[in-house]
């Protein structure tokens, strides 16, 4: 009984925790039921372009500023640029429409300051919000990483930096 009690509390332990993607996710589909939006639904087809953007950023060390930017990678399937992306998608899924947020920033402790740093930063831009609140959407995917540094103008920042990568489609 001892034992069942205690993996009882440990599945419920566990299913009450979230990752930093989940809780992006989740923050976003309540900013956007605040405009009486729906909710985006998680679109693990969109992961490996998603990825694909983060590893970029994460390996240089940059947020690309141009989403015609040519991206070399590591990748075994290679997308240089969101338009490569947006088309395996277009192949390989239901995917009409796509829309991408991108931002980095100094590492906070928790994923709950993450996760409201990384909405802030994207409602504070009028564009970057627009796709927050686009009804042209229905799947979402969200990927984040950390890495040492960033650059910026050329210039080299030595802290930790969290990078994050979000993908909408319809």
């Amino acid at each position: 009984m001892k034992s069942l009690v205690i993996l009882f509390l440990f599945f419920f332990s566990f299913g009450l925790t979230q990752t930093l993607n989940e809780l992006v996710i989740k923050k976003i589909n309540n900013y956007r039921k605040e405009y009486g939006l729906p909710s985006l639904l998680y679109a693990p087809e969109a992961k490996l372009a998603n990825d694909q953007m983060l590893n970029y950023m994460t390996q240089t060390c940059t947020v690309p500023l141009d989403h015609s930017q040519r991206i070399p990678t590591s990748f075994p399937v290679t997308f240089e640029t969101f338009q490569e992306r947006y088309e395996y998608l277009y192949k390989n899924t239901s995917c009409i429409a796509l829309g991408e947020n991108l931002c980095s920033f100094v590492d906070l402790k928790t994923d709950e300051e993450r996760a409201n740093m990384i909405l802030n930063l994207w409602k504070n831009s009028q564009s970057h919000n627009a796709l927050l609140l686009s009804l042209r959407f229905t799947g979402i995917c969200v990927g984040n990483k950390t890495t040492n540094k960033i650059i910026i103008d050329g210039i080299t920042f030595n802290d930790k930096i969290r990078y994050c990568v979000l993908t909408v489609y319809k």
